[in-house]
């Protein structure tokens, strides 16, 4: 199995050094081809491709025809798009490359999202490791990343997978450090690792690093109008740890994972832990409602942005990438010592409080 694995990916990763060398000799209508099946979409249904490498620019267009569809994008070299119903919903993402890309689309299945394409020698490996992680083959999936990640000279996929593939913000810095010339000259780059750059400030300090990362002041109101300051939290001598959870009422992922939350702040509250909830909802009575609702019996403030970067300070300061976003912060010298998932919260806290 694993020598299998290592020829595909030798294989794979030879086509792709061969497709960059000649990509330059292509003409932008003969560069590559998007085409596939629809389900749960009516024919006529109007599709758009977006390049996120170039400021979300529509690159192609098509429409749902007997259930298939045919867009040839206006490209000339690699990049990440994103298949939309014309000022709808995503349907899929995958990357544009010399070659005929396949893609099938079901509009009725959420998880569909996640599949991507196959048919070029990214989008094939990119599949093969979706594949492998959904079989529950977590180590050969890894394996895939980590060549990827981890190339001499990194490319379209690797810059695609970089934020979700990557252990850390400093390992993606790293990624972008050896992105192809062509790759390395897009204004989109010199964006990211501003944002990387932020996010290194409050994520876990890696081996190696010399970076201690503290958490960022902010100050908003509660329900009563009050300010309460995070530091007044973190330095408030009946709690160790401090827990922020940056949400929205509107966030399914957040609504989710409330209950999560609630069992966190019930195991450790007593033995010193405290949260301190961030919601970014513009809609005030909306999480009034929801906190009432939901009893959250912790220290809860809202910054009423909405979530949107460019009006969110809070976002600006802590590279959010989404919500929710979950910290955990030591009050003996305010590091940040996890960011992630709840689970691995609960079970660093199951150590730190027993």
């Amino acid at each position: 199995m694993k020598t299998k694995l290592l020829l595909f990916l030798f294989f794979a990763l030879s086509l792709l050094i061969g497709f960059s060398g000649c990509q330059s000799n292509q003409n932008q209508s003969d560069y590559c081809t998007v085409k596939g099946t629809v389900k749960g979409l009516p024919d006529g249904t109007k599709l758009e491709l977006l390049d996120k490498f170039n400021h979300w620019e529509v690159v192609g267009t098509g429409s749902v025809k007997k259930g298939a569809f045919e867009i040839h994008p206006d490209v000339s070299s690699p990049t990440h798009a994103y298949l939309y119903v014309q000022e709808g919903m995503q349907l899929k993402d995958f990357i544009l490359e010399p070659g005929t890309i396949l893609v099938e689309v079901d509009a009725n299945d959420e998880e569909d999202l996640e599949t991507g394409a196959k048919g070029t020698p990214s989008n094939d490996i990119d599949y093969k490791c979706f594949s492998l992680s959904r079989s529950g083959n977590q180590e050969a999936a890894q394996a895939i990343k980590d060549s990827v990640l981890n190339a001499e000279q990194t490319g379209a996929l690797a810059l695609a997978k970089v934020e979700y593939w990557c252990k850390s913000s400093a390992q993606a810095l790293g990624v972008l450090d050896r992105l192809s010339p062509e790759l390395a000259a897009l204004p989109y780059i010199d964006e990211l690792r501003k944002e990387l750059t932020q996010r290194v400030k409050t994520e876990p300090r890696t081996e190696g690093s010399d970076i201690v990362p503290l958490y960022i002041e902010m100050e908003y109101p509660d329900v009563n109008g009050k300010p309460i300051s995070l530091s007044s939290v973190v330095n408030d001598p009946n709690n160790r740890y401090v827990l922020v959870d940056f949400w929205a009422t509107w966030c399914t992922g957040c609504v989710e994972a409330m209950p999560q939350l609630i069992e966190i702040y019930t195991k450790y509250h007593e033995k010193g832990l405290e949260i301190y909830g961030l919601s970014v909802d513009a809609n005030h009575k909306n999480w009034e409602t929801f906190l009432a609702k939901n009893q959250l019996a912790w220290v809860n403030v809202c910054e009423g942005s909405g979530g949107r970067k460019e009006n969110s300070k809070v976002r600006q300061d802590y590279a959010l990438r989404g919500y929710p976003t979950t910290l955990l912060i030591d009050c003996q010298n305010g590091e940040v010592i996890a960011r992630g998932e709840l689970e691995e919260i609960d079970a660093m806290l199951a150590e730190l409080l027993q």
